[in-house]
């Protein structure tokens, strides 16, 4: 059984993985309005497509990691 500092702890990782979900999803957002805003270079395009898809794994895996906590919180 788990005493409260180890799931005051796995609270924390998980508001800590909400957080970095948010993160992956508000660069996606400021890459989208520099994009229709017409403020890119047209040399920046290959970044902002690295960055995008970078963002898009870490959401996906930030992802997988917020359902396995979850999942354990629950047999815990």
């Amino acid at each position: 059984m788990m005493d409260i500092n180890e799931k005051d702890e796995r609270r924390e990782l998980l508001d800590a993985v909400a957080d970095a979900g948010r993160l992956a999803r508000g660069l996606d957002q400021l890459l989208e309005s520099l994009a229709h805003a017409d403020q890119l270079d047209p040399l920046d395009v290959e970044g902002i497509l690295a960055l995008r898809s970078i963002s898009k794994r870490c959401a996906e895996r930030i992802g997988d990691a917020a359902r396995i906590l979850e999942a354990q919180n629950e047999v815990l």
